[in-house]
């Protein structure tokens, strides 16, 4: 494949496509390494302007003021940790499918969680399937020993899937589900500065919810700031770079993405200063304690308690 310079930049004369002008171009051999980062910037944007879509919807969590959203929400995910029982479990999973559809939180968010978490926690729990960490009832033989020991431990006859080891990681991956979900669903339908507020009137330190403020304030800067930075090397690229090259233009990109994340920080915090920010979140209506906050955590305390006797 060559590129032919167009009719008006080419002199008097010139041929059309010169071997000497011709330049050639590679395959393409499908989305290169930095498309695939530029697209997952702008999905990591999306999401986050999402969430604030989502929190302003009329929904049941959303009538929540955020101080008993965090105490009946959080409550739960405690409760979820401590029970043992898949039912109970379930039960968990259950409830919070009905909280995310009375809340009007999109099906596709709430299933990008499920799709995600079975992945990184079977990555973790997967060793505990097995006889040698979890001893039971063999289900799937994978292999047998030659040897009788490793080291100082005795290792068994055979290399098997015990049942008890199935239940460990289906009780890990089920409560990690609910833990995620629990969370998705507190952050989702609570507006940012509604949630700070909140996490400060219970006892939260000021430094902390501070930072989580303006982490939440500028990460959407700083992602755009970054897939600009890549939109401007995409257009810019006529042909592949070799790996070297392309290592270095990350490496490159990095840095310039530390000067200006750095300088922006810089000003930011000496405007902050100036105008006598003392770290404190404020609200232009300051949230108010009805009947439907004591009804949310009277459920809330009851389905826990219900978790706890079925676990």
């Amino acid at each position: 494949m060559s590129v032919e310079i167009p009719r008006w930049m080419r002199a008097p004369g010139l041929p059309a496509a010169e071997p000497a002008l011709a330049v050639a171009l590679p395959a393409r051999r499908g989305p290169r390494v930095w498309r695939r980062a530029l697209g997952s910037l702008a999905r990591v944007v999306a999401e986050l302007l999402t969430n604030q879509a989502i929190a302003e919807q009329p929904g049941l969590l959303q009538t929540v003021e955020a101080r008993a959203k965090v105490l009946g929400l959080i409550g739960l995910l405690v409760v979820a940790t401590l029970v043992r029982s898949l039912p109970a479990l379930g039960l968990a999973y259950g409830m919070c499918l009905l909280l995310a559809v009375l809340s009007r939180v999109p099906a596709r968010k709430l299933g990008r969680a499920w799709a995600v978490v079975p992945v990184f926690s079977a990555a973790i729990v997967l060793p505990a399937v097995l006889n040698v960490i979890t001893p039971g009832q063999p289900l799937l033989t994978l292999g047998h020993f030659s040897a009788t020991h490793l080291g100082p431990w005795r290792l068994p006859p055979e290399l098997t899937v015990t049942d008890a080891g199935v239940l460990v990681a289906a009780r890990f991956v089920l409560r990690t589900g609910v833990c995620v979900t629990l969370a998705l669903l507190l952050t989702a339908t609570t507006p940012s500065a509604r949630l700070f507020h909140g996490l400060r009137a219970l006892g939260m330190p000021r430094l902390f919810v501070m930072l989580l403020g303006m982490m939440e304030r500028y990460l959407t800067l700083f992602m755009r700031a970054a897939e600009e930075i890549h939109l401007a090397k995409l257009s810019r690229s006529v042909g592949a770079g070799t790996l070297r090259q392309e290592q270095a233009w990350v490496a490159a990109g990095m840095g310039a993405l530390f000067r200006r994340t750095r300088s922006l920080g810089e000003s930011v915090y000496l405007a902050m200063i100036s105008r006598g920010y003392s770290g404190e979140t404020r609200l232009l209506e300051e949230p108010r304690w009805r009947l439907n906050e004591w009804a949310f955590l009277m459920v809330a305390a009851g389905f826990g308690a219900v978790l706890v006797i079925v676990g």
